[in-house]
């Protein structure tokens, strides 16, 4: 039995905690309790925290939670400011855990990625079970608003989705066997059908995302002018064709207009799901606009925002509302500030020590940055979860200076 060290406790905490990303809670937990381990395995503490503070990348991930906690000095509500601040724990420990896991190499990051496109890839199959089970009943509840049955929050999953599709992309910019080819191109165009089929907007927006970011990837690289063209023509073949064709789409897109046609009359919105997201986004721009400066504090956020739903659209009170964009809600939370900060700390990544030249690494961040301007996506365990694990785990990556 070889002796253990932080890259085999590195593999397994990944491991686990993708697991726990699609199927239990507790594995999530775990899995991070494990890359702390990693981190701290071998000793050397100062010398890692030292090591640690001078990589702005890491720092980047730290300043997150930095923002939301420095609110708390001028929230009232304390105990919803600590709950919220829970969940955002990952941005405290988990960039010393990932910057202080040495030596690891281009095998690991790839048996990782195969994990991630390996656990997401259940969760499709479990969900196209239950499609293929009753096709017609559940292509007619997209048309109330209704979505296919998925492992996790369907919003989560379609982006875990979308970003199994960019490791797999990535996978196959490197050298691979035959037959890793052939799974891998399966597993793209087979995960790109699914997102389709299963039509959540945010999900198709962090793909689309996806293809933009590896089409300017190959016209940089190959200056390729008929590739770029092609994969242009196609992407737009293709989101004609899903509107046309797809049920749930079609399902998909009639719903939204019904709803936005309730929500501008202000009519029977509190089960519409589009209703509550601009009613809480409505929210947020207002309470921004009152305290623009610092916001309202974290632990204000949900009672400042059910004080304006309750005077403006007040069917959408006490549905635990936060506003339904991560940039509005942070805005709202952190005002001016806290938004620069927000922007500084997610998009510098990109740019230091050449993260820009990383496909993957940039890729994974814009789709974020998409499901930011739709979701408060950092506002749940599952979201904290797979955000932290998709950035904290490219940066590894991109040190290793593997695969591409």
């Amino acid at each position: 039995m070889g002796r253990i060290n932080s890259k085999n406790i590195f593999f397994l905490a990944c491991a686990i905690w993708i697991i726990g990303i699609v199927w239990s809670r507790f594995a999530i937990s775990l899995g991070m309790i494990l890359m702390i381990a990693a981190g701290l395995w071998h000793g050397q503490i100062l010398e890692k925290l030292k090591s640690f503070f001078t990589n702005k990348y890491y720092l980047c991930i730290l300043g997150i939670f930095i923002i939301y906690l420095i609110t708390g000095l001028y929230s009232d509500n304390q105990d919803y400011f600590m709950q919220r601040m829970r969940i955002k724990l990952p941005f405290l420990f988990l960039p010393f855990a990932f910057a202080s896991v040495q030596n690891i190499d281009k095998e690991t990051i790839k048996q990782v990625i195969y994990v991630f496109i390996g656990v997401t890839l259940t969760g499709v199959l479990w969900s196209l079970s239950h499609f293929l089970l009753d096709v017609n009943v559940y292509i007619e509840n997209y048309s109330k608003g209704q979505i296919l049955p998925t492992p996790i929050h369907h919003i989560r999953f379609s982006i875990m989705v979308a970003i199994s599709i960019a490791m797999s992309i990535y996978l196959m910019m490197g050298k691979l066997r035959f037959k890793e080819k052939y799974f891998v191109s399966a597993v793209i165009v087979f995960m790109s059908i699914y997102l389709h089929i299963l039509a959540v907007r945010s999900g198709l927006l962090t793909f689309y995302v996806l293809i933009i970011c590896t089409v300017f990837y190959h016209l940089l690289k190959n200056r390729n002018i008929k590739l770029m063209i092609g994969l242009v023509a196609g992407t737009g073949l293709a989101i004609f064709l899903s509107t046309q064709y797809i049920p749930t789409v079609k399902k998909k897109i009639g719903y939204t207009k019904y709803s936005l046609e309730l929500f501008a009359k202000n009519e029977n919105i509190r089960e519409l799901s589009d209703s509550r997201r601009l009613g809480s986004i409505a929210a947020g721009l207002y309470l921004a606009k009152e305290n623009p400066i610092i916001g309202v504090g974290y632990g204000d956020l949900m009672d400042e925002t059910n004080n304006y739903l309750r005077n403006t659209y007040p069917e959408l009170v006490d549905l635990e509302l936060l506003p339904h964009n991560q940039y509005v809600l942070t805005l709202t939370t952190a005002g001016i500030i806290g938004l620069f900060l927000f922007l500084l700390f997610t998009i510098y990544p990109i740019f230091y020590l050449g993260g820009y030249k990383d496909f993957l690494l940039v890729s994974s961040q814009l789709m974020m940055f998409a499901s930011f301007m739709v979701e408060h996506t950092i506002e749940s365990q599952i979201g904290v979860a797979l955000y932290a694990f998709v950035i904290l785990f490219c940066m590894k990556n991109m040190e290793t200076k593997t695969i591409t």
